[in-house]
């Protein structure tokens, strides 16, 4: 009946709204944006707290010691309430140089904004909030990561309910903003556990520390860990001071093999993370083996600030085409489910961005998205997958700690079985002995475009394929017309529309 027609079409209509909605996006997502960032961390800070909080007496020194003319003072969402007024109390002390605000950061807050500032010609960068702690590609930058307040008693009762081993080796790490009372929380700790071993943050611009000498130090995710002689890390256990966040789950990630326990500051909790980590490093496996099915990978541009990011750049397309690959550089900005949408052709992709922001659950993605570490562990014949695990993509350039020489495949194919489909698939660069004559050949379809054959494998082979190829230019064989005037006014009804012969409004 009508109704039950009705109903159907409203039932599938909705679906196909649900479906657009996957796929596209609107304004109102950016106006709606949810932070990540607790009431608390919104709130304003007060005129007593900020001048330490801000460290304004540090950033006024750093601009006057190095002469800096034009700073860029670059705030996270959660602090720009403060932004204004920490602008104006530098401003009081160096009258004679220019401040400028950036919000609102490319990619991620986390990384230095060096596009944003290089547009107003800044020659430096202070960096307010939590960093990633990558090292910049260009401008000098300072970091204040805001001196957040931990209560030592209240951690001291936290680590009596965390049920630990007198015993126990620990490793004491925390999070940047806690990197003003390290020491503190360090000796704290220490009072009731005497193996336990501190960590420092690896800060770019910093002099080097005493811990650097140490050669039993272990460096990652931008810590230094300085273990006594013949210990290994894999022998610790991790105490994380600071708030669940990316930086603890790339903390995990990094340390898979040692367990972790963390305390937030703000929630005055210990809790021990029971996170996955084998069935989440077989998820990381099951991507690895989607890389090696793929014929075309995206490399996503998620970094302009980090060191090498053109580098890695290069190194991952040289990577790519020694399998017989097609790259493709793809710059969005912002990545979102929408953006990555459109690249239909593209199946898969890898992200180069800072530590913190290239692991990505790809679940709501169309394509699934890995880490340049794992494009080597799926392409690269000298790497073998193991627990071994890095989200810094430094770590696989010549002079990285997992940096492996890419072994330059000759002869035929390798044939190896798909873990994920079943089928055979080759591993390795096409033979170069085909006539380029026949390689150039023009693949020519009547209505369609003519697509060079070398292209295929690529997106113009996903082209022909395609019932909708675009308009085909037909060069040289149809007369040229003269130009004449056409039509003006609205869609929604043209001047002299429906008068004088002209066609009606269907």
């Amino acid at each position: 009946s009508y109704r039950k027609f009705d109903a159907l079409g409203v039932c599938y209509g909705r679906y196909i709204r649900t479906m657009a909605l996957s796929f596209s996006s609107s304004g109102r997502a950016a106006i709606d944006q949810t932070l990540d960032a607790s009431v608390e961390s919104l709130a304003r800070t007060s005129d007593s707290e900020i001048a330490s909080k801000y460290e304004i007496e540090r950033c006024v020194a750093w601009i006057q010691d190095h002469g800096y003319k034009t700073i860029a003072l670059q705030f996270p969402d959660e602090m720009l309430i403060d932004s204004v007024r920490v602008t104006l109390l530098i401003q009081k002390a160096v009258v004679d140089a220019r401040l400028f605000i950036l919000g609102d950061t490319s990619y991620g807050s986390c990384c230095m904004d060096e596009v944003a500032a290089e547009h107003i010609q800044a020659d430096s960068i202070i960096h307010f909030g939590h960093s990633c702690l990558s090292v910049p590609s260009k401008l000098p930058v300072l970091f204040v990561f805001g001196n957040s307040p931990c209560d030592l008693n209240e951690l001291e009762q936290g680590l009596k309910n965390a049920y630990f081993d007198p015993d126990t080796k620990i490793v004491v790490l925390f999070d940047t903003q806690y990197n003003h009372c390290r020491d503190e929380i360090f000796k704290t700790i220490h009072k009731s556990y005497k193996n336990a071993v501190p960590s420092t943050l690896i800060i770019p611009g910093d002099p080097v520390g005493e811990s650097e000498t140490n050669p039993n130090s272990v460096c990652k995710c931008s810590r230094r860990i300085a273990l006594p002689a013949s210990s290994k890390i894999e022998d610790y256990a991790l105490f994380y001071v600071g708030p669940e966040g990316r930086t603890l789950t790339n903390l995990i990630f990094t340390f898979n093999e040692c367990q972790c326990h963390s305390y937030d500051p703000e929630t005055q909790r210990v809790r021990k993370e029971s996170v996955a980590v084998n069935r989440h490093l077989m998820r990381r496996y099951y991507l690895i083996e989607k890389a090696k099915d793929a014929q075309i990978v995206g490399i996503l541009v998620g970094t302009l600030g980090v060191r090498n990011y053109l580098t890695v750049l290069d190194h991952l397309k040289k990577l790519i085409r020694s399998t017989g690959k097609k790259p493709y550089i793809l710059a969005v900005g912002k990545l979102n489910v929408a953006k990555l949408a459109n690249f239909q052709e593209v199946d898969v992709y890898v992200l180069v961005a800072c530590p913190e922001n290239t692991l990505l659950d790809s679940k709501e993605f169309f394509r699934p998205v890995i880490t340049p570490f794992e494009l080597e562990v799926a392409l690269n014949p000298s790497r073998e997958w193991n627990r071994t695990f890095s989200t810094t993509f430094g770590d696989i350039l010549p002079g990285g700690d997992l940096y492996m020489d890419l072994q330059e495949q000759t002869g035929s194919e390798v044939y190896d079985v798909s873990l994920v489909t079943g089928m055979i698939r080759t591993m390795g660069a096409r033979e170069h002995g085909v006539d380029s004559a026949k390689e150039c050949a023009l693949v020519a379809k009547e209505g369609t475009v003519s697509i060079p054959q070398l292209h295929t494998g690529a997106a113009g082979e996903f082209l022909m394929r395609r019932s909708w190829q675009g308009l085909d230019a037909d060069l040289g064989k149809t007369p040229a017309s003269r130009v004449v005037k056409g039509r003006s006014g609205l869609a929604a009804g043209y001047e002299g529309e429906g008068k004088d012969g002209a066609n009606p409004v269907p």
